[in-house]
């Protein structure tokens, strides 16, 4: 009887200790709301998306010459989860009047590959041969890497 007990508590254990990875894949409802929704709830002053929070992770930029551009990073976490079910990357033209703003969804490593992939065909569609939008990317996610491994 003994045994029974603590295969059930260490199942339970487990179970506890990975639920956020068995929780944290980002659906397409979640990729949706980062690539289109949450842009519309800013525009509009609306409130935060039920069940959800976000936070901020920090926010680089490049210069050259007299072009400039930043990314912010921004994880949605869901209601009692300790980690990002996805991090939104905002891509932002600065140094023009309206500069072109981009809303990226960087899925969980365990999301789909048909979520992974429209990433790519976003970046690809929207960036492809802007050299200067590249770099930022990759400068950008080189540093948010580097701080993330940090922690």
């Amino acid at each position: 009887m003994k045994t029974k007990k603590l295969i059930l508590l260490l199942f339970i254990l487990l179970i506890g200790c990975s639920s956020d990875l068995l929780f944290s894949q980002t659906t397409q409802e979640e990729y949706n709301y980062l690539t289109k929704g949450y842009k519309d709830q800013i525009e509009k002053g609306q409130d935060m998306k039920k069940g959800y929070k976000i936070s901020d992770l920090g926010t680089w930029n490049t210069e050259s010459g007299k072009e400039k551009r930043e990314c912010e990073f921004k994880g949605l976490y869901r209601t009692g989860q300790t980690k990002p079910c996805a991090i939104l990357m905002i891509f932002r033209r600065t140094d023009i009047p309206q500069g072109a703003n981009f809303y990226i969804c960087i899925p969980s490593i365990n999301a789909t590959p048909e979520i992974w992939d429209q990433t790519l065909d976003f970046i690809n569609k929207n960036f492809q041969g802007n050299d200067m939008a590249m770099k930022t990317i990759i400068w950008a996610l080189m540093k948010f890497s580097a701080q993330e491994a940090g922690k």
